[in-house]
């Protein structure tokens, strides 16, 4: 399988997330994005904040292949310590437990990043 990019902003890393689970762009308006764009305030967390909220309220409709294309981005966004990496940690990783869906993602999560599950 071909290895994607990190993304480098938090508009690619909402066309990520949106492509792999297109019903998050009803969660994460692409307005609210452009507003925040314009204003100077659009960062990883004010992606991965609402994410982490939509993955725990619709982790039973998730296919596999959507798991493990996101385990694969998070995989990425761990091994550099960045802004991606802290927002993914922080606003995702570390509340994995709390949204009920570590067992859904565990087993397609490196070691690195299983680590940042822990607050």
């Amino acid at each position: 399988m071909k290895r994607t990019e990190r993304p480098k902003t938090s508009r690619e890393l909402w066309e990520m997330l949106t492509r792999m689970f297109p019903p998050f762009a009803e969660e994460c308006r692409p307005e609210e994005l452009a507003d925040r764009e314009r204003e100077g305030t659009a960062t990883f967390h004010s992606i991965m904040f609402p994410f982490t909220q939509y993955f725990g309220a619709n982790r039973s409709s998730f296919s596999d292949r959507q798991v493990r294309q996101l385990a694969e981005l998070i995989n990425q966004a761990v091994e550099a310590p960045d802004e991606l990496e802290n927002a993914v940690s922080t606003c995702f990783l570390e509340h994995l437990r709390q949204v009920r869906t570590y067992k859904v993602l565990a087993p397609h999560l490196s070691t690195q990043a299983k680590r940042r599950t822990h607050a």
